[in-house]
């Protein structure tokens, strides 16, 4: 029987079946489908990589978490130790007479005793830490397998996340339309978003790429703005806010540790990234500034407390680092440090610095 196809090259001969032609072919379309399987990955992986900061700041909450939890289970091993101790040593010490070996002993014991109550609250919290972070973490990397909620809304344009809310909270975008957050779950605030809460509720934002974070009170109104420069605007309408913005060294500190854990997984950051890595740099060094109907106040890597009034206008409080503050009214400025608070009426009169004791605060946004 006669060879389909023969061909002889340089002396030798070399056959070539239908059957291998269609190795070929289905070998290029692996590769054709292999590769655009890839390229879809890549751009998964861009579009939800903006919330990588984010994602960094919540897993080192947790890891310290984890941390905490497992010194304060060594603490509290110690102390139990230390109990069982005393109490032999109070026995020994009645068979024997010795009073004064007792009152030693038992004197230990309460100490020890009041110690792991302590360390007993602290591992709670810490457990309740470790919680809020995972919680946060499953929701943020869950985000935008919830996208076709918002099509409109893209990375370039998102100036914050909700990452934990209670009670009522809704989204009032800038066309008048509100969204219920309860019943949407994707916090995507963009520019000109209004967070408004009500009563018994509160919100918790991520700025900055996570570099910031902001709790937002009940009855409250936050707008979300940025000018011409990128700095990004919070607009403090009504009600009361705790924000906190990391020190820039450290943030970028704890950015670069976290990309370079994550370069080594090609899935998370690839070699395509390297642009993306830049970007998401420049954007948590932009600069934060809060504004009020009488004036506002720039940030510095800082903790503090906004209160907005209709009727007493703006009080500013630093609980630690310093906040810049000016009013409408005049060119003046004060620097209002930790410890201290700052004033701005409705009309834009800026006060001097008050001293107060931040320890008698009511903390109501750790709740």
């Amino acid at each position: 029987m006669k060879n389909r196809t023969l061909e002889t090259y340089n002396g030798g001969r070399k056959m070539i079946s239908n059957g291998r032609r269609g190795v070929y072919i289905l070998s290029a379309l692996f590769l054709l489908i292999f590769y655009g399987i890839s390229f879809a990955q890549d751009a998964d992986v861009q579009k939800s990589n903006w919330l990588l900061g984010v994602i960094f700041k919540f897993e080192n909450m947790r890891d310290k978490a984890i941390a905490d939890i497992q010194k304060y289970e060594g603490e509290i091993q110690k102390c139990d130790n230390t109990i069982s101790k005393s109490d032999n040593i109070v026995r020994l010490a009645q068979q024997k007479g010795n009073v004064k070996a007792e009152i030693i002993a038992r004197e230990a014991s309460i100490k020890a005793q009041e110690a792991r109550i302590k360390n007993r609250e602290k591992k709670n919290s810490a457990e309740l830490n470790k919680k809020r972070a995972e919680d946060t973490l499953a929701y943020v990397k869950n985000v935008f397998s919830d996208a076709p909620l918002h099509p409109q809304a893209h990375p370039h344009e998102i100036k914050s996340v909700i990452t934990n809310y209670s009670g009522r909270v809704s989204i009032q975008k800038e066309s008048g339309e509100i969204i219920d957050f309860g019943k949407n779950q994707i916090g995507l605030l963009e520019k000109g978003d209004e967070i408004v809460t009500y009563g018994n509720s509160s919100a918790e934002l991520q700025l900055l790429e996570g570099r910031g974070s902001l709790k937002v009170g009940e009855f409250s109104r936050v707008k979300m703005e940025e000018d011409d420069k990128g700095t990004q605007i919070l607009n403090m309408l009504k009600g009361k806010a705790h924000i906190a913005v990391e020190k820039m060294d450290e943030y970028l500190k704890m950015l670069d540790e976290k990309l370079k854990e994550y370069k080594e997984d090609i899935s998370n950051i690839p070699e395509e990234n390297e642009k993306f890595i830049k970007r998401l740099r420049a954007r948590v060094q932009k600069k934060l500034e809060v504004r009020t109907q009488g004036g506002g106040g720039a940030v510095r890597g800082t903790e503090f407390l906004v209160f907005e009034d209709d009727i007493t206008g703006t009080e500013i409080i630093v609980l630690e680092g310093s906040v810049e503050m000016k009013g409408t009214k005049g060119e003046k400025t004060i620097i209002v440090n930790a410890g201290n608070k700052g004033t701005i009426t409705k009309d834009g009169i800026l006060s001097e610095t008050e001293k107060i004791d931040i320890s008698n605060l009511e903390r109501w946004w750790e709740k």
